[in-house]
Parts: structure tokens; sequence; C-alpha cells
């Protein structure tokens, strides 16, 4: 390894300031289906006459793997504060926690304040690379994307070779979603145990689990001790079924996966062990641990496959094994940032350029980054074209910045900013002579940030981007289209203990009528009575539930007369159904109402 010069930690209010400008060139929103599906549990909590008919959020307030975020949420809103503001709190505090530990991860690894930034940058903005319908890091406010504020810390510690700390940080993680905590630790457990074994202190694999499991069981425990999952009333091979073939198959069933993405997958992989193979700057144990945890993720593929569609296991379906790849590609994109920041250092800009924008490239750009990592280790010699190719650039260091600026905002203009704002402390080291101009920018900058988001939380700018190179800020629920108009309209003309027979593909009417639903195929709750629950709903509603269901939703529920809807509502005691005109225009009820395509039907009282 190159001798390298201690590097020490821009100081912490400069950190906040790279991070809040992250934030705003980043974006954020609140209108998204997976978060119309969390909110409804909150909103019971907090108002118990809310959704008193609706199995599926009854079943959600009991203790599930979402209680501690549920109550997380509550208690600030009971303190005064409202549920979109409190959700983009935490949000900001997850941000800032994932993107100064991609940063931490990359100085320390690297030796550099351009691997701090590239890394930051590339674990934010890198879209492609894994499979399964799976993201390093989303604009929602989801607990999966709390628990990475907190896991990326646990990673971080390990790479430094504290095991402990860094599997009580998982530990933490998985109170928030359990998977987000268990996932990296089983990744790397192997470095773990060669750590252990090559210091000779094999309780610290003990100690270290013993902490992941203890905290894990805080979330599982309770759950078996109340016999709300591993009952009598599903059996392993139905809770395979329906969780995995029926529910969740883009997630679990392997074989159904895009080709697309499983070769993306495989070229950062390439991508990554290449990397690391040339890289001098990465400490040897850190190569070991890098290298080690991308082959384990590759074996739990493996064994989501084998475990799940050729030998199926309950407990291996629970784990949705493909939800290792994203922290596959996050070791991936640390020995990208490590190695491209060695070839900018060493004079060969144009490569190290090129790596660094290859990776957010849409579709191509796995395939692009794994050819450029391949010719960077091939050995120039005198006269040839590379040495040309970096003899021009290094002549031209402005025309060369330049132009990986424009690569920048054509793939996305955001992407500019991002990376800019993380790239502050690099950039006053690199151009010395513009240090007060970069500090006299970077407090313009930062004040102009906060007045923003200030300017959102009080409600002063509407939820949209101010300039293209940010991404709105997106805090509130948006009616913006006709079924929200009904559902609005059902949460002002209806009592509050109302049950309304919905299309089983809706998944935002429950929380914007703030109404119960008789089922919906979104929401699939963790208890085993619930799942039971629902398959029968579903399937009186659709008939029998084969593999892959969820593309033919509309086309089932549309089949079904108008008669055999008013007898499933009459059954469950729904007040109103709600589907389009051209479905059904002959419901035995009273219209009540119509937005568009879409009509409400009030059934008649018995």
């Amino acid at each position: 390894m190159a001798n390298v010069k201690p590097l020490y930690s821009p100081a912490w209010m400069t950190q906040l300031a790279m991070a809040l400008c992250g934030l705003v060139a980043y974006g954020y929103n609140f209108s998204q289906e997976n978060v119309f599906n969390q909110m409804p549990a909150v909103m019971a909590l907090l108002d118990p006459t809310l959704y008193s008919q609706d199995f599926y959020v009854q079943e959600m307030m009991q203790f599930t793997p979402r209680s501690y975020y549920y109550y997380a949420l509550a208690l600030p809103v009971k303190l005064g504060l409202s549920l979109p503001v409190v959700c983009f709190i935490y949000f900001a505090i997850a941000f800032t926690g994932f993107s100064l530990g991609l940063y931490a991860l990359g100085r320390d690894l690297g030796q550099s304040k351009l691997s701090a930034a590239v890394l930051a940058f590339l674990g934010l903005a890198v879209a492609d690379g894994t499979v399964g319908y799976t993201d390093l890091f989303r604009r929602e406010p989801l607990p999966s994307i709390y628990a990475m504020g907190i896991a990326i810390w646990g990673i971080y510690f390990c790479l430094q070779q504290r095991w402990i700390r860094g599997y009580v940080l998982f530990g933490l993680s998985c109170l928030l979603q359990i998977l987000i905590g268990v996932l990296p630790g089983l990744l790397l457990t192997p470095a773990l145990i060669v750590h252990s074994m090559r210091t000779k202190r094999p309780q610290q694999v003990l100690w270290a689990w013993a902490a992941l499991l203890g905290l894990a069981g805080l979330v599982y425990s309770p759950m078996v001790l109340t016999g709300t999952t591993s009952s009598d009333l599903l059996s392993g091979a139905d809770f395979v079924w329906l969780y995995g073939h029926v529910r969740h198959p883009h997630h679990i069933i392997m074989s159904v996966f895009s080709v697309k993405a499983w070769w993306r997958f495989v070229f950062f992989f390439v991508a990554g062990l290449a990397c690391v193979y040339g890289s001098q700057r990465l400490h040897q144990h850190h190569k070991v641990t890098l290298a080690l945890t991308m082959v384990t993720g590759c074996c739990l593929l493996a064994v989501g496959y084998g475990l799940v569609e050729l030998y199926p296991v309950a407990t291996v379906v629970k784990l949705q094994l493909a939800r290792t790849s994203p922290f596959i590609l996050l070791m991936v994109l640390v020995a990208i940032a490590v190695y491209a920041s060695e070839h900018y250092h060493r004079g060969n800009r144009a490569l190290a350029l090129c790596l660094i924008v290859a990776p957010v490239i849409d579709n191509a750009g796995p395939l692009i980054t794994l050819t450029i990592v391949m010719l960077t280790l091939v050995k120039p010699g005198p006269g040839t074209f590379w040495q040309d190719l970096r003899r021009r650039t290094n002549a031209w260091p402005w025309a060369s910045h330049g132009l990986f600026l424009i690569l920048l905002a054509v793939t996305y203009p955001y992407h500019v900013a991002l990376f800019l704002g993380f790239s502050y402390p690099f950039l006053r080291d690199q151009f010395p002579g513009l240090g007060r101009r970069l500090r006299l920018g970077a407090y313009t900058l930062t004040a102009l940030c906060g007045g923003f988001v200030a300017l959102h939380l009080g409600g002063g700018v509407a939820d949209r981007s101010l300039s293209p190179i940010h991404r709105a800020i997106k805090l509130a629920p948006v009616v913006d289209e006709p079924v929200k108009t009904l559902a609005v309209h059902v949460r002002d003309h209806t009592p509050v203990d109302a049950l309304v027979l919905v299309p089983p593909s809706d998944r935002m009417f429950r929380f914007y009528s703030q109404r119960s639903v008789v089922v919906n195929f979104k929401g699939f709750p963790f208890t085993d009575a619930g799942i039971v629950t629902w398959q029968q709903r579903m399937e009186d509603l659709l008939g029998d539930l084969p593999a892959g269901v969820e593309g033919v939703l509309d086309q089932r529920f549309s089949q079904r007369t108008g008669a055999e809807l008013g007898a499933i509502a009459t059954q469950y005691g729904a007040t109103h159904i709600l589907t389009r005109q051209d479905w059904h225009p002959d419901i035995p009820g009273t219209l009540v109402e119509q937005q568009g395509d879409w009509v409400l039907w009030a059934m008649a009282s018995p």
C-alpha cells in the first residue's frame, strides 16, 4: 500500500452543511405508495376511532416488526408536530447519517477527500446494480431508509475492525427494519471470523452476534410469545406460497427477476473485485473484507434461490436474501470510489473522472464502469494512447473538469449539485488559491439551502424544485388524481366507521380517505391470523390466487358483475364500493360521487 499521511475529518459544521446541501439536491417525496401503506397504522395509534373496521390496520397495531417505527412516528405527533413534518425530520436525520457514513467510509478507506466525496455521491446517485427491486437509499420516508442511516455506521465500524460496535448498530437498525440489521451482519460474518482467527480472539464473533441477536430479539421474540407468528394457523408451505410467490415475488422469487438487472449486478460485481485487486491504497484487511463480503453476498443469493424455489424454507423466504444486493453494491462502490481517487491523484484524471460518472449512467452504466476499470488495469507503455491522453488532459485541467460536470448534468441535472455539495473539502485543498471564494460560496449556498428547507417546513414554498439542479422536496401528500379526490370526499362526508370495498390494486384510498377498506393487495399483514384473513378476502374478491396475481388484479376485479360486488360488500358489511364506471355501471346502490372514470357507490342500509 502506498504511504499516505493521516487524513482528518472535516469540522462537524462542515459535514452538516454538506449533508444539508446534499439533501436539497437529492430531494424528498412523501407521496409514495409505500408511504401510504405505512401511515394508516400510525394514524390509528394517534386516533383510535380511525380504521376500526379495517382488519389490516388492526393487525398491524399488534406487535409486529413495524411497531417501534410506528411508535417513533406517533410520539412527536402527540407532542404537536404534524405527521408529514415528523416523517421529513426523520428522513433528514437518516439522510445525514447515511451520507456522512458514506463520506467517512470513503475518507478512511481511500485516505482521500476525493474518495469520500465520490462514495457519498455514488451511494446516493447509483440506481442500477441491485436485484429484486431493492435500493441502497430512496427519497421516501420508509423504515428501511431510516434504518440505513444507522446501519451504514455499523458497516463503517466493521471495516474499521471495531466489530462489536458495528454489530450493536446493526441490532439498533433491526428495531426499525429487521432485515437492514440482520443482512449486513450475515454478509460481514465471514470477514469477522477471518479477523477473529487472525487476532486469536474468537470470542469477538460470539459477542458481536450476541449484540445483534439480543436487539433483533426485541422485535421477533414478542411476536413468538404472543402467537402472532410461527403459529398453527399458517403452515410453512402456505406461508412460502403466499408471502413469496403471491405477494412478494418481485423481492423473493429470483427466477422472475429481470435478466437485465442480473447482468448489471454481475458487471458491477466484477468491476468491484477488479478495483479491489488493482488498488494500491486499500489496506490488505480492507481488501479481504470488501472482497469476502461481496462473495458472501453472492453465496447468499444462491441460497435464496435454492431454499425458496427448489427446497422452500419459510425462514429463508422471510429473509428476502435479494435484499443483500444493495449491500454488495455498497462494497463495490467503496472499491470504485477508492480506485478512482487513486487514479486522480496519480495524474490519470480522464480515467478517474470517467470512472466517477460511469456508474450513474442509466442502463449501460455498469458495463461502462467494468470496461473502464479493466482498461485501467492495462499498464500503458511509453508513447501509447494512454500516455498521450494523460498528457493532454493534464495540460487542460479545466476542460476535463468542465466536461465531467457536463456529463453529470446529462445523466441527471441534480447530480452536479449533489457531487459538488460533498466535494467542498476536496475542492478547497485542490484549489487553495480559491479558498476564500469557495468559503464564501459554501456559506451562501448553505444559508440558501437552510432557508429553502425552513420555508418548506413552514409551508411557504410549494412542493417543487426552484432550479433544474435539485429535486423537489415534496413534504406533504398531494391530491392530484381522481381516486385521491374521491377519497377526500369520503373522508369529509362519511362516518368514521365507514367500510369501503376497493379494487385490490388500489394503494392510496385507505390513506387519503382515512376510512377502512375491506382488503387490498398491498396491505399484507405480518401476523399469521392477518395473512389468513388477507388470503380469504382476496379469494372472495378475485378467486384463486396464482403466482404473479398482481399483474391481473384489475382484470379479475373488472370481471366481477355489479351484483357480485354488492354481495361481497354485504358479506363484509361495507358501506361503499369504489370502482370504475366502465367496469361496473350497475352496482346495486346509489351513485354518490364521480371523478373522471372513478365512481363511488353507497350501499343500501340493511
